[in-house]
């Protein structure tokens, strides 16, 4: 790649993050409806790039039905929370059982059966985990939370590159991430938990007291996203990998797709929920 290149796609990627940063503020901000709706264009996008990675001439990858099954999911969370998620997830599943039964016995698709199981992988995969976005946010003080938690995963990838590029000799998945290394992957741990202290401290002053938002939970929190958080960033890679794609897709000038932005998002958001949610009440200290 020429200086030109690379000054091109520098400029690409800071224009996204400029325009990218105080937009997500905005709407995280405001919450409820306007949030779920983001979240629910954030899912169909993301499905639609994943139905698309695995789609070959062989074996065409509904990309719709997939990205409407993962928006009615993220749907049904922001609107009714968790009361209603079992019995969705059931009805997406039998609905898209009778589309792929009808594609092999009426329209001829051989290879239905592999697209199914696509479906259904990527319906738990991105629809079930990107509900956790919604959860996340409608927790009590769920914008300083996950503000926390985002500052956290953020924290992770810079940390990890960093110091993955500066000191990394030892590979941590070669076949899957040639250039990650364990160096980087612990310096991503440190660099998230000092985030959350950082945040942790930070926050607890808009926030106030009753949110329970202090640096020791903010260390608790970001040192969790920097352990587990990885795991969504690699499994992309893998199935990358697999497929000869070097992008989920091409949304974001300069930063890839949709998928690629939110890989490691997707633990974080059920990570910070469980957290928050389960592991904090149970401290002996508040």
């Amino acid at each position: 790649m020429s200086s030109d290149e690379r000054l091109i796609m520098l400029r690409d990627r800071l224009v996204v993050i400029l325009i990218l940063i105080p937009t997500g503020i905005g709407v995280l901000l405001a919450g409820g409806a306007v949030y779920t709706v983001l979240c629910i264009v954030l899912a169909g996008m993301a499905s639609a790039e994943y139905a698309r990675l695995f789609s070959t001439p062989e074996r065409p990858v509904p990309a719709a039905v997939l990205a409407v099954g993962c928006a009615v999911l993220v749907a049904v969370r922001g609107f009714w929370g968790f009361d209603h998620m079992g019995i969705t997830l059931c009805g997406i599943i039998f609905l898209s059982l009778a589309w792929f039964l009808f594609r092999y016995e009426r329209e001829g698709e051989d290879r239905s059966a592999t697209a199914m199981s696509v479906v259904l992988g990527g319906t738990l995969y991105l629809g079930w985990l990107m509900a956790y976005f919604v959860s996340l946010r409608q927790l009590p003080f769920g914008f300083w939370w996950t503000l926390l938690c985002l500052a956290g995963v953020g924290a992770a990838d810079s940390s990890a590159y960093l110091i993955g590029k500066r000191w990394g000799s030892h590979p941590l998945a070669p076949r899957i991430s040639p250039k990650k290394t364990w160096e980087g992957y612990l310096g991503g741990v440190f660099g998230a938990t000092l985030a959350g202290v950082a945040m942790g401290w930070l926050l607890q002053f808009p926030a106030g007291a009753a949110s329970g938002i202090i640096p020791a939970k903010g260390a608790i929190l970001g040192a969790l996203i920097g352990i587990l958080a990885p795991l969504g960033d690699l499994a992309v890679s893998m199935i990358k990998r697999e497929m000869a794609r070097k992008d989920s897709g091409d949304f974001f000038p300069g930063h890839g797709g949709v998928l690629d932005r939110i890989d490691s998002w997707l633990v974080m958001a059920v990570v910070g929920y469980y957290t928050i949610a389960v592991l904090f009440p149970a401290l002996p200290f508040r």
